[in-house]
């Protein structure tokens, strides 16, 4: 009888033991995090890219280079292939205005009082070298107008217009003060932010213009505002404000509510971009010793920021170019074309 007796208490002793190990692995496997890999910087082009942009399925990115040749490249780097053009015979090329849809653009050449406007027909296949008179211009939602500002030939005058992106079909939306304008056409078709270039004192406003009645009224009143970029499909746009510091700080303005909101970030437009929906604001901003930039993250509905990524290398960015959760810029160390691996 005793001998029964141990006999059960060692077999249940064993299937305790047994029991035991399996939950101790079970939970060592739970607890077990998976290895993430650290993210990193990978070069896309091994030369520079002038106006990068996404095809309209996100699946590759289209970009110019310095002669004005057109290349489609995968988002990985791979699979280069060049989109036959006529000769750019204005110039070398500076930048590129894409329309929001389509494939027909505008063709910059030049700086300054030199700058050449060069519409692209993807139809007719041919380059239409824009009047001198229109300076400032922007795409109209419907990426068949642009909205623009015209200079009168005896150099006077100056008028806020529309027109086809060929230049045809002028309509004047309302007489301005300054040629030196630039226009930010919105997203809804009917506003555009309109600020100044040649900066005066210490004050520059930026302007709203109603593109269906002419009417222009004071969105910022204060601060040497000196870039303004609209949020995609937003009432919302991001301005950058000259400050004391070496780079100007930035501010999101909400025409909802007429309020300016700071962003706790200095930095330029040039060094920002924003997620499709317009809710979160990627920028490159300096290290406190001012030897490399880091990436931050900056969701504009609770304004909370985080860090995204801060290179180990000396990497100087700019003309991000956000496509879908991947961030893409310009090295300016060396002028090639990189994406961040996550």
């Amino acid at each position: 009888m005793n001998k029964r007796l141990i006999i059960i208490i060692s077999l249940g002793i064993l299937i305790l033991a047994g029991t035991g190990g399996l939950l101790f692995i079970a939970v060592k496997k739970q607890n077990k995090q998976p290895v993430v890999a650290a993210p990193q910087i990978k070069k896309v082009l091994d030369e520079m890219a002038i106006s990068p942009i996404a095809s309209f399925d996100n699946s590759a990115i289209w970009y110019f280079n310095s002669d004005g040749r057109l290349f489609r490249v995968n988002l990985d780097g791979t699979g280069l292939s060049e989109f036959p053009l006529p000769v750019l015979s204005s110039g070398k090329l500076t930048r590129v205005l894409w329309p929001k849809t389509g494939s027909d653009f505008i063709a910059i050449t030049g700086f300054g009082a030199n700058e050449i406007k060069n519409y692209y027909n993807n139809i007719s296949k041919i380059y239409v070298n824009l009047p001198a008179n229109i300076k400032s211009l922007d795409w109209l939602p419907d990426s068949r107008r642009v909205a623009y500002i015209w200079q009168s030939g005896d150099n006077v005058h100056q008028q806020l217009a529309i027109a086809n992106a060929d230049g045809s079909g002028f309509q004047k939306i309302a007489d301005v003060f300054w040629p030196d304008l630039i226009v930010k056409a919105g997203s809804d078709g009917k506003t555009a932010l309109l600020y100044r270039s040649n900066l005066q004192g210490d004050t520059n406003k930026i302007y709203s213009a109603n593109l269906n009645t002419g009417e222009i009224t004071t969105v910022v009143e204060q601060g040497k505002n000196i870039a303004a970029s609209w949020l995609p499909n937003s009432s919302r746009f991001v301005f950058a404000q000259s400050s004391i510091a070496a780079y100007p700080k930035l501010y999101v303005y909400d025409f909802t509510n007429h309020q300016a909101t700071d962003l706790s970030l200095n930095t330029t437009l040039d060094k920002v971009a924003f997620d499709p929906d317009g809710r979160y604001l990627y920028a490159v901003v300096p290290k406190k010793d001012n030897k490399a930039d880091v990436f931050v993250k900056e969701d504009l509905t609770t304004f909370k920021q985080e860090s995204y990524f801060e290179p180990d290398s000396n990497i100087r960015a700019s003309n991000l170019l956000m496509i879908g959760n991947t961030l893409y810029f310009t090295n300016t160390s060396d002028q090639k074309f990189y994406t961040i691996t996550k």
